[in-house]
């Protein structure tokens, strides 16, 4: 087993000293009768001469390569993570109906929305700068389970039957699961963590109306929240297949309504509450 420098540094500081001190004892005779405060800067600088080339040698190198292995493997983990997310977000881009523009506009307003919360002081020890910066990244894998949706689902014009519907429904769980097989073990930071909220929670509803676990209010988590916000919002403003996109003004005041869920009560309010 490799030990760490830093575990070494006391055994060593001990073992130096206690052998430092059986050389001086040995040393000191050749040097005659002594006062005692010279048998004592002798002592010390004796000493002195012993521990520190012994620490060099022992601890200080070796610490010195294990910083550098531990930068390293940061470095490498980094990579690791910005080429998963890369990977992911083009799997998502190429199932996105609307040629990951989509993507492109949920991304932006998920931003607008955090850094809007970050200044009006909502959630001061969550909406920090580094935290946004993660989920605006992880914001384009909202909809990576749409990859295990057929596109003749995808793209119908008319209504969902039941059963097409269930199965549209169940996107935010294929999204949580490609997500979480996705993570290896050493990799187990905090991108991938809030990308799994977000993919798996992004549909749920502050009523507790919402999928895949119909869980409520403040049980959902932040990220998913902002999410479902730019979400909604890009969807009532865009055309779809199965319709034609409001206007901006008509959505922001709530004037329009879909199944009965504006965007201020879909998910606006429910970020503040």
């Amino acid at each position: 087993m490799k030990y760490s420098p830093i575990k070494r540094l006391n055994f060593v500081l001990i073992a130096s000293i206690c052998v430092g001190e059986a050389l001086i004892m040995f040393v000191l005779p050749s040097f005659g009768r002594l006062s005692t405060i010279a048998v004592v800067i002798l002592d010390v600088a004796l000493l002195i001469l012993i521990i520190i080339p012994l620490v060099r040698w022992i601890v200080i190198r070796p610490m010195k390569n294990y910083i550098h292995e531990i930068e390293s493997a940061h470095h490498t983990i980094a990579a690791q993570k910005e080429q998963l997310l890369t990977t992911l977000n083009a799997l998502a881009k190429a199932k996105d109906n609307d040629t990951g523009d989509h993507i492109l506009r949920t991304q932006k307003y998920v931003e607008i929305l955090a850094k809007c919360l970050q200044h009006m002081g909502c959630y001061p020890d969550v909406l920090t700068d580094h935290y946004i910066k993660t989920l605006v990244k992880v914001a384009p894998l909202h909809d990576l389970g749409k990859v295990g949706i057929p596109d003749h689902i995808l793209n119908k014009q008319g209504r969902f039957t039941d059963e097409e519907r269930t199965l549209m429904n169940s996107h935010p769980m294929i999204g949580e699961s490609i997500l979480t097989a996705s993570q290896p073990d050493e990799i187990n930071g905090a991108l991938i963590s809030m990308a799994i909220k977000v993919a798996g929670s992004h549909h749920e509803r502050w009523d507790g109306k919402g999928y895949p676990r119909k869980i409520s209010g403040q049980d959902i988590p932040i990220e998913a929240r902002i999410m479902s916000v730019a979400d909604v919002f890009d969807a009532l403003v865009s055309d779809r297949p199965y319709k034609k996109g409001w206007p901006i003004e008509d959505v922001l005041s709530g004037s329009c309504q879909q199944k009965r869920l504006s965007f201020r009560s879909y998910g606006y309010r429910c970020i503040y509450r």
